[in-house]
């Protein structure tokens, strides 16, 4: 008798996925990577006093530079500039003032003069 198949994992509401990477090579030859969770990630300057989930050693990113928002049931992932100075741009298009843009697999995002790569992690099939 063949055993049934295994029943769909369920998470938790609230779980936290992950879904993706930023990944840079511009300040280590070797790359720097910050993974992604689902929810909402603050991107900035790091030693800048603020609370951040991706701190970035670079004077050109504002204190709170932007936010990448991944949503857990889509799986997708926004970049959104919160008043940056120095602006937040996806494959060298600024996304504006408090602007917001959908990445994908092997955008460039760039925070003022830092530039880092998004990796999605696709979601897995039922």
């Amino acid at each position: 008798m063949a055993s049934p198949a295994p029943a769909a994992a369920v998470l938790a509401p609230g779980a936290k996925v992950l879904r993706g990477f930023l990944v840079s090579y511009q300040s280590n030859a070797a790359g720097d990577f910050w993974p992604l969770h689902t929810g909402r990630a603050t991107v900035g300057r790091s030693n800048s006093g603020e609370t951040l989930d991706i701190p970035l050693a670079d004077a050109t990113i504002s204190s709170r530079h932007a936010v990448l928002n991944i949503d857990a049931t889509t799986g997708s992932v926004q970049v959104e500039d919160t008043g940056s100075t120095n602006g937040t741009f996806v494959n060298d298009e600024h996304v504006g003032f408090n602007g917001r843009r959908e990445l994908k697999d092997g955008d460039r995002v760039r925070f003022g003069g830092f530039t880092t790569v998004m990796k999605v992690i696709s979601r897995p099939l039922p």
